[in-house]
């Protein structure tokens, strides 16, 4: 199997994998008939909560093209402006309901509107901002604990603990086959993680983990070299179509690491086992890699940006950011100074939405050549 055709997704489970990845979850009633769907908006809501009630948990992504709905502001976010509009089109109505999470203001304000004028019930849980903070794992715990009682309420159903701790030792498993996914992804082109990782959040994940089995070695096998492609890191929130990484691919670059609300941050993390599960689960949500909106210490996510750039050698940064999200607006700052201290080169990119279009194209395409040509210098090919 070459490239291109690891890329097209043609042998059979990798195929299924992409195409729930482009669907972003549409259509789930009709593949997946015996399986119930509670929505998630946010990575920090412990997905292993929903799976012990015996529900599939389903990353909540807008389509492509959205309105701005009268509730919402102008300068809402399109994550946000995309999922109230698919709400008011009934779109989630199957689901069993909807877990928000507070992170920044505007998902905040989302969760309010949705409790009061939405139609599918939602359990809300607010971590603290600052996850090491005095007090902060037993808060967090608490909150954990509130939403199980939220599940319970919601569903009628009372499951012993043990079912919480099937859901943890699964998902720990797709975890370990997506770490995997990860050391390869620099020989593979750079929409096929991505996508592979957005499929495991919205497909049953018993059916994921055994399809991760049985194509991540065939893609250790079929991996190739990627030449003189320049590698590149994404670091940023949500991003549900491949558009960017194509972009990237077909300028001559290769993403080789991601830091993303829907790529390797949501898979981070791991468990140490003891008595109590719920003290295990908020242990591994402490322990992910932390987004703008949740911190550790001052300077913890600046530092393992830079770590995780310089650990796969990527060439340059793309900082991305989507239009109105301040948040990671007020990250990319201080994150682009120290990502040039270190001697990587940084690019800020503005999207309103996860498509990228011409204007972004052209200042990619100029971003990526800057590279190469700092190359040829370097080798001595450069114009004197």
């Amino acid at each position: 199997m070459n490239q291109w055709s690891i890329a097209e997704g043609k042998n059979g489970p990798l195929s299924l994998l992409l195409a729930e990845s482009k669907e972003k979850g549409a259509n789930r009633q009709e593949r997946y008939p015996q399986h119930r769907f509670f929505g998630l908006c946010c990575s920090y809501f412990p997905e292993e909560l929903v799976m012990a009630f015996g529900l599939e948990p389903l990353r909540m992504l807008p389509k492509s093209e959205t309105a701005t709905p009268a509730e919402l502001p102008s300068f809402s976010c399109s994550l946000a402006r995309g999922l109230w509009d698919m709400e008011k089109g009934n779109q989630w109505r199957d689901l069993v309901g909807i877990g928000f999470v507070h992170t920044c203001d505007t998902m905040q304000c989302l969760s309010g509107i949705w409790e009061f004028a939405g139609q599918t019930k939602n359990i809300t849980i607010v971590p603290p901002v600052m996850l090491k903070a005095a007090g902060g794992f037993e808060y967090y715990k608490k909150e954990v604990e509130g939403a199980w009682e939220g599940l319970k309420s919601l569903t009628g159903e009372n499951p012993p603990l043990e079912k919480l701790r099937e859901a943890m030792v699964l998902c720990q498993k797709i975890r370990e086959q997506v770490q995997k996914l990860d050391k390869i992804r620099p020989f593979l082109p750079s929409s096929l993680v991505p996508a592979i990782l957005r499929a495991g959040q919205l497909m049953p994940k018993e059916q994921y983990l055994e399809i991760l089995k049985e194509i991540i070695p065939q893609l250790e096998e079929e991996t190739s070299h990627s030449g003189q492609r320049v590698k590149v890191m994404i670091t940023g929130a949500v991003l549900e179509s491949d558009s960017l990484y194509n972009m990237i691919e077909e300028l001559g670059g290769r993403v080789v690491a991601d830091d993303t609300c829907t790529g390797s941050r949501h898979f981070s993390g791991d468990y140490q086992e003891s008595k109590d599960p719920f003290t295990d689960l908020v242990e591994r949500y402490v322990k992910m890699d932390p987004c703008p909106c949740k911190n550790k210490s001052l300077n913890e996510r600046i530092d393992l940006v830079k770590e995780t750039a310089l650990k796969n050698e990527a060439e340059g940064v793309i900082i991305l950011i989507r239009k109105f999200c301040e948040p990671h607006a007020w990250d990319a700052v201080s994150l682009e100074e120290s990502l040039q201290k270190a001697g990587l080169r940084t690019f800020v990119l503005e999207l309103d939405g996860s498509e990228a279009a011409g204007q972004e194209r052209t200042r990619l395409q100029a971003f990526i050549e800057s590279i190469q040509e700092q190359r040829d210098t370097e080798k001595g090919g450069g114009f004197q």
